[in-house]
């Protein structure tokens, strides 16, 4: 069987970041998920190489093994091909643990610096996570609870987030000396300059025996029920912060955070604008002339609305207080309604006579 080349399959150089790594991963993964391509078996292969490709180069003891032997334990066929996204930085959503009305979407790392990009091997907090959350108009207007299982990740009991096998321990690096940093010439100005470890990718250390647990990324995915609460009078693009339910910390850092991003589906009737809404209202011609008086929907039921004599289409009334709640201070906006006027249809022979002579005796016809 011909090796398999990580770095073609992620079109990677041999010294790409981890940082770049994983953003090759996130775009070819997004490309080749199996449930943006149903039913094509091509694309599902192709996630399958992108994945294990990611699993070897984003784990630095793997990545070592395969730059130094062309080859690691995963390709002994060890690696899981299911459809979850892989490494301890990207994770699948279940689109069927949501209510009638929620949409879900995929989670991906929110970009921020590599979690070994710094030197020295000391504590790094975990990357953030965001979710894009599709909920109706209703639950953004009221507010919501919402109970929802998703992917998180654990600190692995087995090697205490180490990554290293139990009863092993990890080496230290003899590239930088368990610094974690190594002088570099630039090759353009010929200046001596300290730079991150390619070795070690900045820890200082080397895990010699990667944990089977956890494949020596020092965590494991699992999932976790969340209640998420949605306040009155959240718009498009709400952030909601639920902090700790992100990655985890690197050596003893803080777990990121998990960022809810709110997209709300547009309603029937009303069109919002902050927290003010627009609706549109039909009147007959007559009603126009003579005024009357109108019932409109608004968010609390509907309401009575007069309409004076001789309203022009396209005039604009303000129902004050029945727009939407600003979730900041508590105030809430206004509804307008538009007019509209309705031109009637099968007219009798009487009727059309009678508005014919309307329309000499004013110099229309």
């Amino acid at each position: 069987m011909a090796k398999k080349d990580y770095y073609k399959i992620l079109n990677l150089s041999r010294d790409a970041s981890q940082t770049d790594v994983k953003k090759s991963y996130r775009r070819f993964a997004r490309k080749y998920h199996p449930d943006v391509n149903p039913g094509d078996d091509i694309a599902v292969q192709r996630f399958k190489e992108v994945k294990e490709a990611y699993e070897v180069l984003s784990n630095p003891h793997l990545r070592d093994q395969y730059d130094t032997y062309g080859r690691t334990d995963l390709d002994s066929g060890d690696v899981s091909h299911g459809t979850t996204y892989g490494g301890a930085d990207s994770v699948e959503v279940n689109n069927d643990v949501f209510e009638t009305d929620v949409d879900s979407d995929i989670y991906e790392v929110s970009t921020g610096e590599d979690p070994y990009s710094q030197p020295g091997g000391g504590p790094e907090p975990g990357s953030d996570l965001s979710f894009e959350l599709t909920i109706n108009f209703e639950n953004a207007v009221y507010g919501a609870e919402r109970e929802i299982n998703v992917p998180t990740f654990r600190i692995c009991e087995a090697c205490s987030g180490s990554g290293s096998a139990p009863g092993t321990k990890t080496a230290e690096c003899k590239t930088c000396q368990g610094t974690g940093q190594v002088f570099e010439r630039d090759r353009y100005s010929g200046e001596m300059s300290l730079v991150q470890c390619k070795a070690c990718y900045g820890r200082g250390k080397i895990i010699q025996t990667p944990c089977m647990r956890c494949n020596g990324n020092g965590s494991f995915q699992t999932y976790e029920k969340i209640l998420i609460k949605i306040p009155p009078g959240v718009d498009n693009g709400s952030r909601l912060r639920i902090h700790g339910k992100g990655t985890p910390g690197v050596r003893g850092g803080p777990p990121g955070d998990l960022y809810i991003v709110i997209k709300i589906k547009d309603h029937e009737i009303f069109e919002r604008h902050g927290n003010e809404i627009l609706c549109e209202a039909f009147i007959t011609f007559p009603q126009a002339v003579f005024g009357t008086e109108i019932e409109v929907p608004t968010l609390d039921g509907t309401a009575k609305m007069k309409i004076p004599p001789e309203t022009q289409p396209g005039t604009i009334f303000r129902l004050r207080g029945k727009g939407i709640v600003d979730m900041h201070t508590g105030a809430r906006g206004d509804q307008h309604v538009k007019i509209s006027i309705v031109v009637p249809k099968n007219l009798s022979e009487r009727q059309r006579g009678l508005l014919y002579k309307y329309a000499r005796t004013t110099g229309e016809l």
